[in-house]
């Protein structure tokens, strides 16, 4: 960025935040529109131009992998990463040596009388940093039952430097929480990514939810360049053929934010923004360890695995592609832009304030005391309203959990509930299908063989057999899905019938209110039906497949089942061996295989005994899923009661300050509306002078769009 083009953006910041902030007194000259909040914005804008800071937000929903993405960036494991939700607070890595230090930096302290205490900057390390910064066992247990974790709200943000030469001149890539966990950062990340330069936009293997959707599509389709959408975890992703698919999902999903005026899309700027990846992969292979499992520790690569996982990864198209975008005119554009919309965004809010600003002058110059007061008892119903709103959410949380749990409880239940009539079932379809197998199996385990050779007959001739019982054991509970799917869909009804109400009852207090300020009805706005269902969708997937979607999936399903009925076979088959000897198994066996109709004594209890240790690990498997599947659709209810209360509350709030400034300028002997006009509309027409100037100074063309008037 030229020197010059950055001294004149910095001034239209200024001259923007001047124009839009706070007034002194009520007078003609006086500038300002009290617009603190855009007048801060513009100066902190200004300053990271005067500091060349550009910033790259990665940003995402929980366990979407952006932490594990950083680190991959920069070849260690600097931010905690793990397969919970770990990232609790916003992290900016930075450009400098590689000390092992990490500052937290603190909230600001109000104290009693009135004055403000900085908040302190404390010093630790980055393995400590590590393990306090992330969330925990207890953090998670909270996110299952509220949405939220107040763990970390003293905490603003923490810094990390490093020597990466893809961060030098002032580029900062900052770690955010999941774009759930309203109560402890959401808000934050989000008006982070509203001051960001540059976004990395990341997904899990499932692709994007509709709240995604719903964001980068009312956010980024003015300024996709700026935007890199990625498909991560796709060593988690089975073919081919499958990683294909979802990463053209991806490109679906966010072909809108590349859609040209003319209704084209630009392909080429996609290919350039949209990659899938997988960044553990490429994080293994930066750091030349992969962690294993049985060890429970890191163990060191071979270089012929370190360039196959780098090579599987597919990392390195993506690295480079924001590498070229960070080191070339991409850059500087990117930062134009940024500005503009800065500029813009603080002239729409203020041209849409002084319309409403100028409704209520000229309709309540005279306002009755009864008219205000109408007003404040139509406050304090929409405070009651609300409270109503968020005791609907939170009661629409706890239905659905109870009810998945249940359903699921259920249908495994249900394996037990007819078992005695399966067992004749499950005896015709084992000698069926394993008859000629089951002769040849018995005869090799004779006697004569050692004692690990007739253990290893036993286990081959276990493994079919175990997976004729899970199929079994599969078929009953789909079967229970299948028929009381209509048990949660009736659930979800219900519970978004009671939040719906809820929300347009708030939407019909704010029309009575407008309606009493300005004379001028303001309908609530539709709010969406389906929601919830939604919701559901994302976090379990459809209503009959619950089970295998807890378990990870069909495959993930039906492998997790087979292991399960045979090590359940196989413990009961070592013990009848040690207290029997194989001499009574085989005899039972081959008794059982000489019966053309009918059941055997010893087989029935194999199957049963199998069975209840099956169900016994099903129960436990799914319970520690069932838990993670809880804290995700408490999260994304939470979201979702986040977005809509808090946009009313906020709104709430605007209102109690917009009937205080009435009663203010109703009282004051020096307030005048035709001059309160005259005031604002010049202030209007100083700022769309300003960004035009400052848009033909900085791309040397004029500034076409149309800006908006009263």
């Amino acid at each position: 960025m030229s020197k010059d083009k950055n001294t004149r953006l910095v001034s239209a910041l200024n001259t923007m935040a001047e124009l839009a902030g706070q007034r002194q007194v009520i007078d003609n000259n006086e500038i300002g529109l009290g617009m603190m909040l855009q007048s801060n914005r513009c100066r902190e804008e200004a300053q990271m131009v005067t500091d060349g800071l550009f910033r790259v937000v990665v940003m995402g929903t929980f366990t979407s992998g952006k932490s594990t993405l950083i680190n991959a960036l920069l070849g260690s494991r600097v931010l905690p990463e793990y397969a919970l939700p770990s990232t609790a607070i916003l992290t900016f890595v930075q450009f400098g040596c590689e000390e092992d230090d990490v500052e937290i930096h603190y909230k600001d302290i109000v104290n009693e009388d009135g004055s403000v205490t900085h908040g302190r900057i404390e010093h630790i390390s980055k393995d400590e940093f590590m393990q306090t910064y992330r969330y925990g066992i207890a953090d998670t247990e909270a996110l299952a039952s509220t949405g939220n974790v107040p763990s970390f709200r003293n905490v603003v943000y923490s810094i990390i430097r490093c020597s990466l030469p893809l961060m030098q001149n002032g580029v900062n890539i900052v770690d955010t929480p999941g774009l759930e966990d309203k109560e402890v950062a959401t808000e934050l990340a989000l008006d982070i990514a509203a001051k960001a330069q540059a976004i990395v936009y990341v997904c899990g293997e499932r692709g994007f939810a509709e709240t995604d959707r719903e964001y980068f599509n009312d956010n980024f389709k003015a300024n996709p360049g700026n935007v890199f959408f990625i498909l991560n975890k796709i060593d988690l992703i089975a073919s081919n053929v499958e990683r294909e698919q979802a990463l053209e999902r991806v490109r679906q999903d966010v072909k809108g934010c590349f859609t040209k005026a003319d209704g084209s899309v630009d392909e080429a700027l996609m290919c350039k923004r949209v990659f899938g990846l997988s960044s553990l992969l490429a994080l293994d292979a930066r750091r030349g360890m992969t962690f294993d499992e049985d060890l429970q520790k890191d163990v060191p690569l071979s270089q012929e695995k370190i360039e196959l996982k780098l090579q599987r990864s597919q990392f390195l198209p993506f690295e480079k592609a924001l590498q070229e975008f960070l080191s070339t005119d991409e850059r500087c554009l990117a930062q134009y832009g940024k500005v503009f919309r800065t500029l813009l965004g603080t002239y729409n809010d203020a041209v849409e304030k002084v319309r409403e600003d100028l409704a209520i002058y000229e309709h309540n110059a005279e306002m009755t005391a009864e008219q205000k007061a109408e007003c404040q008892r139509i406050i304090n119903e929409i405070e009651t309203g609300l409270e109503a709103t968020e005791t609907a959410f939170d009661n629409c949380t706890l239905k659905l959990q109870n009810t998945i749990a249940l359903l699921i409880r259920n249908a495994i239940d249900s394996v037990d509930s007819t078992w005695e009539v399966d067992l004749a079932i499950l005896h015709e379809k084992i000698r069926f299908g394993m008859k000629d197998y089951l002769s040849l199996a018995v005869s090799n385990i004779n006697l004569f063989k050692s004692k690990e050779e007739r253990m290893e007959e036993m286990k081959r001739l276990l493994q079919p057999f175990s997976q004729i019982i899970a199929d079994h054991i599969s078929e009953k509970i789909d079967h229970f899905m299948e028929t009381n799917k209509s048990v949660l869909q009736n659930a979800i009804g219900e519970a978004e019938q009671s939040v719906n109400t809820n929300l347009v009852n708030v939407a019909g207090l704010f029309s009575r209110l407008g309606d009493t300020l300005t004379e001028r009805p303001e309908m609530g706005k539709q709010e969406d039906q389906d929601w919830l269902q939604a919701v559901i969708s994302y976090c379990v997937g459809d209503a009959s497949a619950i089970v295998k979607n807890c378990a990870g999936g069909h495959t993930a399903w039906m492998e997790f089942i087979r292991k399960a009925v045979f090590n359940g076979v196989w413990q009961w088959m070592v013990i009848q061996i040690v207290t029997g000897g194989w001499g009574i198994i085989i005899c039972g066996l081959i008794e059982w295989l000489q019966i053309k109709n009918g059941k055997n004594e010893m087989v029935d209890r194999m199957l049963t005994d199998s069975k209840n240790a099956a169900l016994k690990e099903i129960h436990t498997k799914l319970d520690e899923r069932l838990h993670e599947m809880n804290a995700n659709i408490a999260i994304k209810v939470n979201e979702v009661k986040s977005a809509k209360c808090g946009e009313s509350r906020q709104r709430l709030t605007d209102e109690r300050l917009r009937l205080a400034e009435i009663e203010r300028n109703i009282n004051d002997n020096h307030f005048n509306a035709d001059h309160e006009r005259q005031r604002t509309t010049g202030i209007l027409t100083t700022m769309a002078s300003e960004i035009k100037c400052c848009y033909l100074d900085v791309f040397g063309i004029p500034y076409a769009e149309e800006l908006a008037t009263l």
